[in-house]
């Protein structure tokens, strides 16, 4: 599809558009199987000398027509389409109907050694800030590989399961049940999100050490299914106003007969048809069904390699957003400022009023002091009865004392805190002085690298399709003994076992080298006769067939070196 768009639409003209199929088949081949040949890069290829590939092809390509043929895959854009299209086709091989699945999803970083300016993220496996990739890993129950997709190393995982789930239901023409992963999405921002989109997914709280007294627990203690040294129970929050704002299911887990602490918080919208006690064995399977296989592809299909260092220059996003948080600081600093001197305003009139009525109740009062001491005076010249005048007087006179002393110490206050107010302005300013300075010192203007993914999603594309390989092939045909053989081991049991091939007109003979140790050479013969019984058949229709030589006992032990 990719050739016939480029060739209508186009009017460069790429050699792999006038490559034969056959050609193809045998480039993609040597790609593939770079990890089975011990091979990492196509650049690898400059001195093997092997005769694995010499099989397949009749020749062994090297480094330069590889790279081209790579490079030419990548100018076609045909690594995320070719993506979506193996997690369709996966979905239904591992995982046949159309009733809703559940998913693991988690990232895979791998570091991109570089002296030059480039995009960074945190590289957990090294535990520091560097160049690199962001490879989502998609798994289905059991483990199979659903598919991987790239993304900058500054991408966050909370910001694309939504969007994430929504493509891949799209793409694999089913619907999604639920969603494992770490606690990298555990915060309650995704489970809002999760609130609004109406979904369901399973994970585990970022931060450890909760104490039992955070929770209101919600029925009885049960045991853990599969594993009776814990229990678990359902739980919500103990704080009203966190518990009403946190729509997350709480399942706590801890050890069995002891009132200790929980050890474990599990957390998010999980399906209600999953009890407590089988939520921490439902979280457990994702070491297995992810992790681990995540370890076996970066121990067998080479996870960790990069393949393109083509590049972009664009606006580091990274100080972008260091930017963005210095000038929302200064935003808050300047808020806190306006604050302080509306406040400060707000005091002095204040003051100012206050002042002005007590200047105006002290003149009221003077004047009906001085009222009544003329009206003391009058009756002592009169004659007349004077005393409870000048009681009055007196209690006037003592009613202003105490009104001028109450203003004096209210004015005392009110300027203490005017003070208070204009000493907290001065430090804002200066905060803010500092603040400006800091964000105005973050280099928003320099362009930095940002690397083409395309071509690693390309390998990324035959790593997984190349794990599955395995997994279907162990699956299927391997001795049930040896089903459970991860790639880098089953490669080097299997894989590259010394041997050699017939080819005939109807059908392909290969024969294998017998092994040193019986249970190993009664093992192969099984599988051998499990492969033959299947009646495979090779791209041009010839038919496949698989055997072991048997075992020559000899006095002398023959050790031969696979070339």
């Amino acid at each position: 599809m990719a050739r016939q768009e480029n060739q209508t639409g186009h009017a460069l003209k790429l050699r792999i558009l006038q490559h034969e199929l056959e050609t193809c088949w045998h480039k993609l081949d040597h790609l593939l199987y770079l990890p089975i040949l011990g091979l990492e890069r196509p650049s690898d290829l400059y001195y093997y000398q092997g005769a694995g590939l010499k099989v397949l092809c009749g020749f062994t390509y090297k480094y330069l027509p590889l790279e081209q043929f790579l490079g030419e895959l990548t100018r076609l854009q045909v690594g995320y389409p070719w993506a979506d299209r193996l997690a369709k086709v996966y979905g239904q091989a591992w995982y046949p109907g159309d009733e809703p699945i559940f998913i693991y999803t988690d990232w895979h970083s791998k570091p991109h050694w570089t002296k030059e300016d480039h995009l960074s993220g945190a590289i957990t496996m090294w535990g520091r800030i560097m160049p690199g990739t962001h490879q989502l890993m998609i798994n289905g129950p059991e483990g199979h590989l659903l598919g991987g997709w790239n993304y900058p190393i500054d991408a966050r995982l909370p910001h694309v399961l939504i969007d994430l789930e929504t493509e891949l239901a799209n793409t694999l023409e089913r619907p999604i049940a639920y969603n494992i992963f770490d606690s990298e999405g555990g915060g309650l921002p995704v489970a809002l999100r999760y609130q609004q989109a109406e979904r369901e997914y399973l994970s585990i709280l970022p931060r450890q050490g909760h104490l039992l007294t955070e929770f209101d627990l919600i029925g009885i203690w049960g045991s853990v299914e599969g594993d009776p040294q814990h229990e678990a129970i359902e739980a919500t929050w103990h704080d009203p106003e966190s518990a009403q704002a946190d729509p997350r299911r709480l399942v706590l887990m801890r050890r069995t007969g002891k009132d200790l602490n929980p050890t474990r918080v599990y957390a998010g919208r999980i399906p209600a048809a999953i009890l407590a006690v089988q939520v921490p064995g439902q979280f457990r399977q994702r070491w297995m069904c992810q992790e681990r296989r995540i370890r076996e592809l970066v121990n067998g299909a080479n996870l960790n390699a990069n393949y393109g260092y083509a590049y972009d220059l664009v606006p580091n996003r990274t100080q972008k957003r260091q930017w963005e948080a210095a000038q929302a600081r200064v935003e808050t600093t300047e808020r806190q400022l306006a604050e302080q001197a509306e406040a400060l305003v707000h005091l002095k009139d204040q003051q100012a009023a206050f002042q002005q009525t007590q200047q105006s109740e002290q003149a009221e009062l003077e004047k009906q002091i001085e009222t009544q001491k003329n009206e003391v005076a009058q009756r002592q010249q009169q004659g007349l009865r004077w005393r409870r005048e000048e009681q009055r007087q007196q209690r006037l006179e003592q009613t202003l004392q105490e009104r001028k002393k109450r203003l004096l110490d209210l004015s005392k206050q009110k300027e203490t805190k005017i003070q208070q107010h204009q000493a907290q302005h001065a430090q804002l300013q200066q905060a803010l002085v500092l603040r400006q300075t800091l964000r105005d010192a973050i280099d928003t203007e320099t362009l930095c690298r940002e690397r083409n993914l395309e071509k690693d999603q390309i390998m990324l594309n035959l790593q997984t399709l190349l794990a599955n390989l395995h997994d279907w092939v162990r699956t299927h045909y391997l001795d049930p003994q040896w089903q459970q053989l991860e790639l880098n081991t089953a490669t080097e049991l299997i894989y590259r076992k010394p041997g050699r091939v017939i080819w005939a007109a109807d059908k392909i003979e290969v024969i294998l080298e017998p092994y040193r140790y019986a249970e190993q050479q009664q093992r192969m013969e099984v599988t051998c006769s499990r492969f033959n019984a299947a009646q495979l058949r090779w791209r041009d229709g010839r038919l496949l067939t698989i055997r072991v030589n048997p075992v020559l006992h000899s006095s002398y032990a023959i050790i031969k070196v696979p070339v």
